[in-house]
């Protein structure tokens, strides 16, 4: 991950969150992680969401890990969405359960990441979570 804040983030050092801002910003991570283990991969946007809906505009260190959480979660509900797709036409095929493995590795890479986001964010860190698109700004 990054050990510096993005071109887009205030690069002065000065900037240190509360002990509440990390908490939000965790808390928007570990969120994204529950509704995905809970909603099968598909429902871990809905607590970043939350979360920058309720906080947009109080912090801009939760709001930051906030919107990089749900765009990581938007990119992976779109990539399950894809190789559900893939899986689904693959089985005609008799190489489906191939992509099942894919979608799986997918799921685990999504969790490990959040778990790191999450920790940095606990942290105290302004990091951006890797394999993501940016889909809200």
């Amino acid at each position: 991950m990054l050990d510096q804040p993005p071109p887009s983030l205030p690069p002065e050092p000065n900037i240190i969150p509360s002990d509440e801002e990390k908490n939000l910003a965790m808390l928007s991570h570990l969120t994204a992680m529950l509704g995905a283990v809970l909603g099968g991969g598909c429902l871990g946007f809905l607590g970043p969401l939350i979360i920058w809906q309720t906080q947009k505009g109080k912090s801009r260190f939760v709001d930051y890990h906030a919107v990089q959480s749900l765009n990581h979660q938007i990119t992976f509900i779109l990539a399950y969405i894809i190789l559900g797709v893939l899986t689904f036409v693959g089985s005609f095929f008799c190489i489906g359960f191939l992509f099942i493995f894919l979608l799986i590795g997918a799921w685990i890479t999504s969790l490990f990441f959040e778990i790191l986001a999450a920790m940095q964010a606990s942290r105290g860190e302004w990091t951006r979570i890797p394999f993501s698109f940016s889909f809200v700004k």
